[in-house]
């Protein structure tokens, strides 16, 4: 049942640091744009691409994470795949995307303080509401990154929705 309750508050962190909330009905026409041509279509290293690519694989394979199955060692390796990919997107995207870069690392580093204080089942199951909230912030600050890397990374993966319960 722990597991069970672990891998849910996971999915929604993630889920919940992916989505994008529901646009507000507008008050007013939106403005004309500013330009008449097109903007030129990003173009970003490979090692850019594989890392966004690395990361959104990451996030969605811990929607699909049985921690049942798994169980606290395999929960824990999820989040530390989680980790290390968002530092090799943070390494990859430091020079084109700065700020959301530390805004990143500041996240990742709180991830890592969370995953080091799990030892067990039982501090895995306290640690639940600071392991979805580690998650749901380290998705957040990735978000605008891997968003803007679509354009020019085919190869980037959907955000995956948690499986039903």
């Amino acid at each position: 049942m722990l597991r069970a309750a672990a891998t849910g508050v996971l999915g929604l962190a993630v889920l919940a640091g992916c989505s994008s909330p529901p646009a507000a009905p507008p008050s007013a026409p939106p403005a004309p744009p500013v330009t008449t041509s097109a903007p030129a279509s990003a173009v970003y290293s490979p090692a850019l691409c594989t890392a966004a690519t690395e990361f959104q694989t990451a996030a969605n394979a811990i929607l699909q994470l049985d921690a049942t199955k798994v169980g606290t060692e395999g929960v824990k390796a999820a989040l530390q795949d989680l980790a290390d990919a968002g530092q090799r997107l943070a390494d990859a995207a430091a020079s084109q995307f700065g700020p959301q870069v530390d805004a990143l690392k500041q996240a990742l580093a709180s991830l890592q303080t969370t995953i080091a204080s799990i030892q067990d089942e039982a501090t895995l199951s306290a640690k639940l509401g600071a392991l979805a909230g580690s998650v749901a912030q380290v998705e957040a600050a990735a978000k605008p990154i891997v968003d803007s890397l679509r354009t020019g990374c085919p190869g980037v993966p959907p955000v995956a929705t948690p499986p039903p319960t």
